[in-house]
């Protein structure tokens, strides 16, 4: 039987003129930065456990694609108020995760190519019924980024181009390096032109990114691993709406 007690009780929340302000900023350039997403004795737990968790791997770039299921640390990530509080607030409060993965880019890592996170076009005029596909990655920046250690760059608006981005990393006149500091959440639209630049620093830097999406979505996880279970059974309402706890809608 379904648990009625998952689905939100309305479909979108109240915002306030501050946090529309926000929103309107992130509809208009893709992208938004959120102070004191986490707090720093978070950052400090967080850099343990990825360091424990796949700072053993080899390679320029180490990553795992199902983060929750490396380290319950990591479960603070998933339902973050101050990360939610937006989300909803441009999503609506019917949104699933679509994957947790982290990153940590060695020195000597090259730069990535331009790409977006969602595979299908953006049409400028949406689509027939006003629903357009929403979804929105946020990055939690471990270290701090500069611009040799490979932060974040993006194109603000690219998010509504009609096109794919261009191959490989040309440079843009409008592109934005995104110096990120720790305690800080970079949240960017799915479909914003974005990539990360080349780590020509000494030292490693380490990323965690929750990516979230309308709820009647397809997510790339299958949130099928051991603690992802058991939060998806025994976690809270949003918990297990976030994690699929809906089977259909």
């Amino acid at each position: 039987m379904r648990d009625l007690s998952i689905i939100p009780a309305t479909m979108n929340p109240a915002v306030d003129p501050d946090l529309q302000r926000e929103v309107d900023f992130f509809m208009k350039w893709g992208y938004l930065v959120v102070e004191d997403a986490i707090s720093m004795e978070m950052v400090a737990t967080l850099r343990e456990a990825l360091d424990d968790s796949i700072g053993h791997r080899h390679g320029a770039d180490q990553f795992t694609h199902q983060l929750l299921e490396e380290n319950d640390a990591f479960a603070g990530l998933l339902d973050n108020p101050p990360v939610m509080k937006r989300v909803t607030a441009i999503l609506g409060n019917c949104i699933q995760l679509h994957s947790a993965t982290a990153r940590i880019t060695q020195k000597g890592a090259p730069d990535q190519d331009w790409h977006r996170d969602g595979p299908w076009p953006v049409d400028p005029d949406g689509t027939p019924y006003g629903s357009i596909p929403g979804q929105i990655n946020t990055g939690y920046y471990l270290d701090a980024l500069t611009m040799d250690n490979g932060p974040i760059v993006v194109v603000p608006g690219s998010h509504r181009a009609p096109f794919k981005p261009p191959e490989g990393h040309p440079r843009f006149p409008d592109e934005k390096f995104v110096l990120a500091k720790p305690g800080q959440a970079v949240m960017f639209n799915g479909w914003l032109y974005h990539r990360g630049a080349a780590n020509r620093s000494g030292e490693s830097r380490r990323t965690c990114l929750m990516c979230y999406q309308n709820a009647w979505m397809k997510s790339r996880e299958p949130f099928d691993g051991p603690r992802v279970s058991k939060l998806r059974e025994h976690g809270t309402p949003l918990q297990k709406l976030l994690l699929g706890g809906i089977g259909s809608w």
